[in-house]
């Protein structure tokens, strides 16, 4: 990634506390009853699993690493197996070392948790002026905004050409579909955000500051910040089942590598190995303590860190079918806190195309673990991040296996029945208009343009869309269902959309949009599009 003239300034800064020397310190992995019964398990799951390519998984037992170990391969096909120095994508558990590079700036005086937005950024505004005033940079990491699930995302994914300057710019266009602090829900554009006012206050590339001041010191030699930057021989290979007849279903698939993350790397650009990651659990569960006894932040900002901010979730709490589910769930500042069968957990979750991964920690046994996948295989993923910590509490009696077998089972029928209702028309009814009638350009004030053109000649005229920004989103543009239009993208990895059009005597003025399948990552917000007719 990018590099300035300044990082030499905060590297010396670690040179004179000494903490630089850590870096080249050698790998230890102890043996462990924890370690060897997550092993045990993690074989057990791929045995269950046998569709999964690979898994990294570490565990951190008191404070020491216990196991960080590949299975499974790197690629479906091959024979090139995952280890311990095969380098996932942890996609948003990078959102914690984001809060931690803030929580270091808070130390040094640079920022505090809350300061307005804009004194570090002036030019920041969200759609609500009252927003932008009261924005903290608490505020950019807690999911408490009022924008809606996942809003903006389609300006970070699927690889397109926003730069993280667009991306926050974006902000002020995006509606405010909930209340300010009223209430939770998931985004990554102010995580954006929030690493380019890191990079406002140091002067410096996020890509930089992260590696400075966390990567080096704790000696992450294969840790980096950005897909692009992956070893290619060293990296796992991301998988998804593409269909049919959506995409979550039919056989597994190799995908094409998306190296494209770099604008969006504050909220979940961090590629690591399980060997790399031990560390970073170590220097989290020891509050900010290097195992040399110096610091990389201190205690009471390790505390503030994990400590809950917005209330995510509450239930009646545990039942025999999910003997983990939490009474209450809450957001820190990168970390979910909730209670793990009687204890504090904190963990997170990330996901990009063919990469899941989990990170939780029991604080109170100085213990944790970190699952990385290469494939979109949501019951291995739900098998460890429940059976891991039960394992890290000494318990294996429940079958986390046999249970997310069940729970998948039941998804993916409710998926195919949902999915045949909203592949069917309602009516049958064809397009009001001549297919020219609804080619132009069209904007949306956060996300651009996109274009609707038209090819071929008499029977065979078609459309043909563009989402200008995003170049994986081009591709056919059929009838469905009388205003209702259904892309086919060229790239088939790509989640399809109904593009309902608006008619205002007798001419197309705008659409709405939203994803074909039941299954589509809510990253791909084209709900939140408001596409107005240019041309």
């Amino acid at each position: 990634m990018l590099a300035t003239t300044r990082r030499s300034a905060l590297l010396s800064a670690f040179a004179t506390t000494g903490l630089a020397a850590f870096g080249h310190r050698a790998f230890a992995q102890e043996t462990g009853a924890v370690g060897a019964a997550v092993d045990k398990f993690a074989q057990e799951v791929m045995a269950a699993f046998p569709d999964q390519p690979g898994l990294g998984v570490t565990v951190v037992e008191n404070g020491k690493v216990t196991l960080a170990k590949g299975y499974g391969v790197k690629k479906l096909g091959t024979q090139d197996r995952c280890d311990e120095n095969t380098v996932f994508g942890i996609a948003s558990n990078t959102k914690a070392m984001t809060a931690a590079l803030i929580g270091m700036l808070v130390e040094e005086g640079k920022v505090a948790w809350d300061d307005p937005v804009t004194k570090h950024l002036p030019q920041f505004q969200m759609s609500d002026p009252t927003v932008t005033k009261l924005m903290t940079v608490r505020d950019l990491l807690v999911h408490r905004s009022g924008l809606t699930l996942g809003a903006g995302d389609l300006m970070i994914w699927p690889a397109p050409t926003h730069t993280r300057a667009d991306i926050v710019a974006g902000l002020k266009y995006l509606p405010i579909g909930g209340q300010f602090r009223g209430g939770y829900a998931y985004d990554n554009v102010l995580y954006v955000a929030a690493g380019a006012l890191i990079e406002a206050v140091t002067g410096q590339k996020w890509e930089t500051v992260i590696k400075a001041r966390i990567f080096d010191p704790l000696g992450m030699t294969s840790t980096v910040s950005s897909p692009a930057l992956v070893d290619r021989a060293r990296r796992a290979e991301p998988h998804a089942r593409l269909g049919p007849p959506v995409r979550g279903l039919g056989p597994q698939t190799v995908l094409p590598f998306d190296a494209s993350f770099d604008a969006a790397g504050p909220a979940g650009g961090v590629n690591s190995t399980p060997k790399d990651i031990a560390k970073w659990m170590q220097v989290q569960l020891a509050l900010g303590m290097l195992p040399d006894a110096r610091r990389l932040w201190s205690e009471p900002t390790a505390r503030e860190m994990w400590k809950p901010q917005t209330i995510t979730t509450s239930t009646d709490g545990p039942t025999d079918e999910n003997p983990v589910r939490p009474s209450i769930q809450a957001y820190a500042l990168g970390w979910f806190v909730q209670d793990h069968r009687g204890e504090r957990l904190l963990w997170h979750t990330g996901g990009l195309a063919g990469f899941i991964s989990y990170t939780g920690l029991l604080p109170g046994r100085k213990s944790g673990i970190m699952v990385m996948t290469n494939a979109e295989e949501t019951p291995v993923l739900r098998s460890l991040r429940y059976g891991g910590p039960d394992r890290l509490q000494g318990r294996s009696d429940f079958d986390w296996i046999a249970s997310s077998k069940r729970v998948q089972a039941e998804a993916d029928a409710n998926t195919i029945k949902d999915a045949a209702k909203m592949t069917t028309p309602s009516s049958g009814a064809k397009p009001s208009l001549p297919l020219a009638a609804y080619a132009g350009v069209y904007r949306d004030p956060w996300y651009g343009t996109v274009t609707i053109t038209v090819t071929g000649k008499g029977k065979k005229q078609a459309l043909h869309v563009a989402f200008d920004k995003t170049p994986a989103l081009s591709g056919r543009l059929d009838p469905f269902d009388g205003e209702t239009f259904k892309t086919t993208f060229d790239d088939r990895t790509q989640e399809d959309a109904f593009f309902s059009f608006d008619l205002k005597d007798g001419k197309v003025v705008g659409t709405l949009v939203k994803a074909v399948s039941p299954l589509a990552d809510f990253s791909y917000d084209y709900q939140d599009l408001r596409l107005i007719k240019e041309s």
